[in-house]
């Protein structure tokens, strides 16, 4: 049988970025008139494509050009904050367990690929994963098709990988492969946002990891 392999989301699961995430969703919204949004407001509201996150705020679509400018505005001011997040408190025992129990992992982001291997290495943990995968391409997608290429390049068997992130899109990527998935709850979701997806839900890296065991 082959091993297990866990590919982490980066932001939101590994990293604990929510505060900066809220604070450079406000500022891109203040541009139009809109917001302020706090935790609970941006954790309702959170959702794949990121435009319709904004269709959701604003009340109505946005337009091509509010969205340019909505997402131009949020990576300006995310990137000039982002050095001030720190790891999740258990992100270095989680990936600990991981190694321990014989696995693989890998990482696999919706950040820009320059960014995330410049901040995870920042993090001193790039040495851990035997892929470290963001977009080389447009933001604001979803993860599927990202997943699909990142499990390609690894070679491992999708049925014997679990995908750790803190949004349902994470649950649709893993689907979109045949893998599990393990929700975390400290990220971008309140808890009924992610029961709902019908996979289980951890309230810690290191639970993930251990319900990972278990799938």
């Amino acid at each position: 049988m082959s091993q297990v392999h866990i590919v982490w989301d980066w932001n939101g699961t590994l990293l604990d970025d929510l505060r900066i995430v809220i604070s450079a969703a406000n500022a891109s919204m203040a541009m139009f008139g809109v917001g302020p949004i706090d935790e609970d407001g941006y954790r309702d509201h959170f959702t794949r494509p990121v435009r319709a996150f904004y269709d959701s705020l604003f009340g109505r679509p946005v337009s091509d050009a509010e969205w340019e400018g909505l997402n131009d505005r949020f990576h300006d001011e995310y990137f000039a904050q982002a050095d001030t997040a720190t790891l999740t408190p258990d992100t270095l025992e989680a990936l600990s367990a991981v190694e321990g129990r014989g696995w693989g992992q890998s990482l696999l982001s919706m950040s820009p690929q320059n960014w995330l291997e410049r901040i995870v290495g920042a993090r001193g943990v790039a040495g851990r994963f035997a892929l470290i995968d963001g977009l080389r391409g447009e933001t604001g997608g979803l993860k599927a098709q990202h997943m699909e290429e990142h499990v390609e390049a690894l070679g491992v068997d999708p049925a014997r990988t679990v995908v750790v992130g803190d949004t349902p899109d994470d649950a649709m990527a893993a689907r979109h492969v045949g893998a599990h998935a393990v929700l975390y709850d400290g990220g971008s979701h309140h808890l009924p946002h992610l029961e709902v997806t019908g996979v289980p839900v951890a309230h810690s890296l290191v639970e993930a990891v251990e319900i990972a065991a278990t799938l």
